[in-house]
């Protein structure tokens, strides 16, 4: 199933931010007969194009161009390699027999011309144009893998691309996926509910509450908000679509991107919740009866976070990957399918009956040595299949409405901002909204009237969707990739009867207020706040220089987009201290102060990122500027240490 692997991770975009190379060899997932070792991560003909650390070579000096060694890729280069993957399967797709045949001229090769990349509204600036490297990347490594490109050349500029015997496509990164799930409603309702008669559809939909706009006719705008829960992160977007002067088919969507938010907190860490409320508790219960004096120290040696990277962390994931995540699927799986007017609807099964494939026997041998040697002596042998799982769903409700999950925090926050805009319409996709708990929420904060939520994963659309199943949207991660590509389409006016201005739907950065986040949660209280009103969008802007900063130890910075204290914020940076003689110093009297700037700010350009600027003493003496590091790192989960995340690290017990 690829959990197996001695190597692996949960999400390349979740770490896009680390390009430090790894410790430890990337392996195949797969043993082959004649050893029990995994291969290493090394295969033809990518080996030859990168080095050791995932560069592309001809990114390098031409005496640094060593093909890979030891496969120790960085985690962000794994993007790159994913991205590889996906461009040689779209390419082999198009070009089938089969693909061929069905849409007609089979003799002619077919050809990419342009790869739409949607982006979650979660992701600040830096790394975004990191995910535009690494797309860039990917794209030449593929082309000189090929042999259409000459593997030696450089593939930055135009001109260098038109040595290409396939012509290279474009890249386009401008859209969010929220904004882009919406097209597909606002396409669909139009086009297949309406007849292309857009004015009807807009004047039937449009909120008789709600003022029009100084100069706006009523029932010529809608306003158009989306919450997208993915696995990752919890997307928002509120649109605002304006019609022209015309009438009938002959009239202009023009859109205008209101607010957009997005938080690290979705699908995946409810999963964790409930490993954490259900999963985790019965199996402590189970062994306490067994006759386990501390269940909970045992717990936490198995299955917590001890930092450390050993062969017990690759079990540790191993086991969190083939256990608790199949047990916390089946929970989440059985609460989406209950009936939410039975209020004793529920789960009662033991581990056997909910795993489909039970764990390797490393995994079984790795957990069943601990419980043994805990065990007194003479009990008879623990069995964790017959550990009993008993859940009642409407408590799991209550915990939800309560704020006892991490993604109430986010959902309350969404909701506040869509109350505010006065929307017409709220769409809502992911799989998390599937729950009935997640629903219910959604309609206790009612940020609209509840007859106008539209619950995606139920919505009908006809036959011009491509991903239709019985005329529903089946996969609710295909209107991202839909509405792009209806994107696309109406950038060449290649839309008959939907006249729509996809160019005015552009990102835009959402660090506003950075500063100094809480140590547990992700939180940038006023205090905290270093820098206020930043605009990284605009070209030339700078940072106040006479502002410094006082840092008694290593600390993460964060930003928001409001000037409010209880809006969730988001880790950008890690600020660590190097230094053993600066950290001394610190930790005696010594108070050290920082200074930030924007790189990459001109007059014609927007700034990139943000830089330390220089740093010193409280009594003036100028330190090295070695002696610290200002490093991107997005990582949400904060509650462990190290730099992993839940499911690569394995860590699911908190104390």
């Amino acid at each position: 199933v690829g959990t197996e692997g001695s190597s692996g991770i949960s999400s390349p975009r979740r770490y896009l931010w680390d390009e430090t190379p790894a410790l430890q060899d990337w392996r195949f997932s797969q043993i082959h007969g004649k050893t029990q070792r995994e291969p290493l991560a090394t295969a033809f003909p990518l080996m030859n194009l990168m080095n050791d650390d995932g560069q592309p070579l001809f990114r390098l000096p031409y005496e640094e161009r060593l093909p890979v060694f030891s496969p120790q890729y960085s985690r962000s280069t794994l993007m790159t390699h994913m991205l590889c993957e996906i461009l040689a399967q779209a390419l082999g797709q198009i070009n089938s027999v089969a693909t061929r045949l069905r849409l007609g001229f089979p003799a002619s090769p077919r050809q990419l011309r342009t790869l739409i990349l949607t982006l979650p509204s979660a992701m600040p600036k830096q790394e975004r144009e990191i995910f535009r490297q690494r797309m860039f990347e990917a794209l030449a490594l593929v082309w000189k893998a090929m042999g259409w490109h000459p593997q030696d050349e450089d593939f930055t500029t135009p001109k260098q691309r038109e040595k290409s015997v396939v012509p290279v496509p474009e890249i386009q990164m401008e859209w969010d996926e929220a904004s882009c799930g919406q097209l597909v409603w606002l396409y669909n309702e139009a086009i297949s509910h309406y007849a292309g008669r857009t004015e009807s559809f807009f004047n039937a939909l449009a909120r008789p509450d709600r003022q029009p706009e100084p100069g706006v006719v009523p029932g010529r705008a809608l306003r158009v908000a989306s919450i997208d829960i993915g696995g990752g992160t919890t997307d928002m977007a509120i649109v605002h679509y304006q019609l022209d002067d015309g009438v009938g088919a002959n009239v202009k969507i023009t859109p205008h991107l209101l607010f957009r938010e997005g938080f690290k907190v979705a699908g995946d860490d409810l999963l964790l919740d409930i490993i954490q409320r259900c999963v985790l508790p019965s199996l402590q219960t189970a062994l306490q009866r067994a006759g386990v004096t501390d269940a909970a120290a045992l717990l936490a040696t198995l299955f917590g976070d001890s930092g450390r990277i050993d062969t017990q962390a690759i079990l540790r994931q191993q086991t969190a990957l083939q256990l608790f995540m199949p047990l916390g699927h089946a929970v989440l799986s059985a609460w989406e399918q209950s009936d939410i007017n039975d209020p004793f609807a529920g789960l009662h099964a033991t581990f056997g009956d909910l795993l489909i494939r039970r764990p390797t026997s490393n995994v079984m041998n790795y957990i069943q040595q601990a419980i043994d040697h805990a065990l007194p002596s003479g009990s008879p042998t623990f069995d964790i299949f017959n550990v009993p799982l008993q859940i009642q769903f409407s408590q799991l409700q209550e915990a939800l409405l309560a704020g006892q999950f991490t993604l109430t925090t986010p959902l309350h926050a969404v909701c506040e901002a869509i109350s505010h805009y006065h929307c017409d319409i709220l769409l809502v996709t992911g799989r998390p909204t599937c729950l009935p708990g997640v629903q219910a929420l959604i309609r206790h904060l009612q940020p609209v009237p509840v007859n106008r939520i539209v619950w995606m994963d139920k919505y009908q659309v006809h036959e011009w969707y491509p991903f239709s199943q019985q005329g529903r949207i089946g996969n609710p991660k295909s209107t991202a990739a839909v509405g792009a590509m209806l994107c696309s389409l109406a950038l060449d006016l290649r839309l008959p009867r939907f006249n729509f201005k996809a160019a005015d739907i552009g990102a835009y950065s959402t660090v506003r207020y950075l500063g100094v986040l809480d140590n547990t949660v992700n939180t940038l209280r006023d205090e905290n706040i270093w820098y206020h009103e930043i605009d990284l969008d605009k070209p030339g802007a700078t940072l106040d220089a006479r502002l410094h900063f006082p840092l008694r130890g290593n600390v993460t910075l964060g930003f928001r987009q409001l000037a409010n204290s209880r809006w969730p914020a988001t880790p950008l940076y890690c600020l660590s201290i190097n230094s053993a003689e600066l950290a001394k110093t610190i930790a005696g009297d010594g108070v050290l102060n920082v200074r930030l700037k924007l790189r990459g700010s001109s007059k014609d350009s927007a700034p990139e990122s943000f830089i330390l600027s220089d740093a010193w003493l409280q009594d003036g003496t100028p330190v090295a500027a070695d002696a610290l590091t200002l490093k991107l790192n997005t990582l949400a989960d904060r509650r462990h240490s190290g730099s992993h995340y839940w499911i690569d690290s394995g860590s699911v017990y908190l104390k």
